[in-house]
């Protein structure tokens, strides 16, 4: 009996180390591809093909220094970064033909630079009403995003 129960034991051990090992192995964009799955986001073939090709992922290391290379030639009044949460970004990449998202520089209403999102469709277009014959009403882009250094706490 103690024999079979030291072997459980081991036995138990192993198949935890196992899964342990097998979900660190999962990527971030696997990750964001079963969380698009579920939510019923799936992209066709041709569309996943589109937003493959759209950006990649980064080390910090190469975060840290594109940032820094900018921000030594600009002002500290000068915006360094504007951030969005997860259910505005989901809310833009949950629109129907949506492969990823545009950033564009911006001014707000007081002047101040800020990045605006945009969805972009398969072939690369800006998703907005003028170009694919939708009603405003099913259509989002971001703004009003909090301003880095004046409204961050993270930076």
């Amino acid at each position: 009996m103690r024999k079979l129960l030291f072997t459980l034991l081991i036995l138990a051990g192993s198949l935890w180390a196992c899964e342990k090992e097998t979900n660190e192995n999962v990527s971030p964009l696997d990750d964001q591809k079963a969380a698009n799955s579920a939510r019923g986001n799936v992209l066709s073939a041709a569309e996943k093909t589109v937003a493959d090709a759209m950006g990649s992922l980064i080390s910090l290391e190469q975060f840290n220094t594109m940032t820094e290379a900018y921000q030594k030639k600009v002002s500290p009044k000068e915006t360094r970064a504007v951030a969005y949460g997860a259910t505005v970004v989901d809310a833009l990449l949950s629109q129907k033909g949506c492969v990823g998202i545009r950033c564009y520089l911006a001014k707000d209403a007081l002047g101040r630079t800020t990045v605006v999102l945009i969805g972009v469709d398969k072939n690369g277009n800006d998703i907005k009403s003028s170009s694919v014959g939708r009603t405003t009403s099913d259509t989002y882009a971001a703004g009003d995003g909090p301003l880095c250094p004046r409204e961050c706490t993270g930076k």
